[in-house]
């Protein structure tokens, strides 16, 4: 009952039904003052008033007592930006914390668990690469929210969460699990999403249409990254070097194309060259890296692709997020056998720098 802002629901309630507080207290057996006290949260009705209340105010307890099943999307992605805030400038506990206690104030929403989960998958990497028990621990918890939600076959939220769940599963070398949700949904995909623009098109709604292609525009170039990278490690898993860095190069000229990616292409030469032993060659391509990486810019405002596209992270977070991976990279042991060469001095006392600046 504590939990419950019951006094403020008894108040609206009686004004849209244009009662005076003597006439509620008439129909349930109380006096006018008992209600007023109720109204004012100076104390609670009994239990067994409640009842009578909801029938008086013609409502339902759930309404009543401010308990929903279900959130709509809008108010799902307010719930979503609040906890992306507290995961951000509070740490992973505290956003982990915030995340329970909306699940326990709404367990049959399965767009919060969806939320939710991806939110816990996010925000792993605060816990740092020094507590992998943990960091499995609540991947495990986000997948059993996960296979909650396709459970429900809500289709809203099926593909998404199968999506999520095969990610997941293979991050924690479950193979057989991550095929069984990437076989759904290869069974079930349909990308109506060229047809939806055409369609945008036709009726004249240009600019609905132009964001909606440059979303997809975006999300298929990182696809497109996502794939010359995969080309790249099996090229390297087969001893071919030279098409292994051939696949990179072509990251590289979509990164610095379309200005997106956040210089992957150099990170990657750099690794490749570092595990073949070139360690000058990595040192130049890890200075570009960085170079890079700090020139990029938190949103895609002055992108003239992707000039009005938001991203789900805000600037503020956004810059966040780039500080964790600026000390991940300083304190990267391997790159550390770079130690002495001119490139990566210059490179690791540019991240510091910024750091400090902060």
């Amino acid at each position: 009952m504590d939990k419950v802002s019951i006094g403020s629901n008894i108040l609206r309630l009686r004004k849209e039904k244009g009662m005076t507080q003597e006439e509620l207290g008439v129909m349930i057996g109380v006096s006018g003052g008992a209600v007023s006290k109720w109204e004012t949260e100076n104390s609670k009705p009994d239990i067994e008033l409640l009842a009578p209340l909801a029938r008086s105010l013609n409502t339902s307890l759930n309404e009543l007592l401010s308990f929903k099943e279900e959130l709509s999307e809008t108010e799902v992605a307010k719930i979503k930006k609040e906890l992306t805030n507290i995961f951000l400038h509070n740490g992973f506990f505290d956003g982990e914390i915030k995340c329970k206690e909306y699940l326990n104030k709404y367990p049959n929403s399965s767009g919060l668990k969806l939320t939710v989960a991806s939110l816990i998958q996010m925000y792993t990497f605060l816990l740092g690469n020094d507590f992998n028990k943990l960091v499995k621990s609540k991947k495990q918890y986000a997948l059993s929210l996960l296979y909650k939600v396709v459970e429900t076959k809500e289709s809203n939220y099926l593909q998404t969460a199968l999506f999520i769940i095969a990610s997941i599963q293979m991050e924690l070398e479950n193979y057989n699990e991550s095929e069984k949700c990437i076989k759904k949904l290869l069974d079930s995909f349909v990308d109506p999403m060229i047809l939806n623009i055409s369609l945008l098109q036709k009726q004249n709604k240009y600019k609905d249409a132009e964001i909606l292609c440059k979303k997809m525009l975006l999300f298929y170039l990182n696809q497109s990254i996502s794939i010359l990278s995969i080309l790249s490690n099996i090229a390297k898993h087969n001893h071919n070097f030279d098409k292994s860095v051939f696949y990179l190069n072509a990251v590289i000229q979509i990164e610095n194309s379309f200005n997106i990616g956040l210089y992957s292409g150099s990170y990657n030469l750099c690794k490749l060259h570092l595990e073949e032993g070139d360690k000058y060659l990595a040192a130049k391509y890890f200075k570009s890296y960085v170079e890079g990486l700090l020139s990029t810019e938190y949103d895609y405002f002055n992108n003239p692709y992707f000039d009005n596209i938001q991203l789900q992270i805000n600037p503020e977070g956004q810059k966040i997020i780039r500080q964790k991976l600026y000390q991940t990279l300083i304190d990267d042991n391997d790159l550390r056998k770079l130690d002495g060469i001119s490139e990566y001095g210059y490179a690791i006392k540019k991240l510091k720098a910024t750091i400090s600046a902060v």
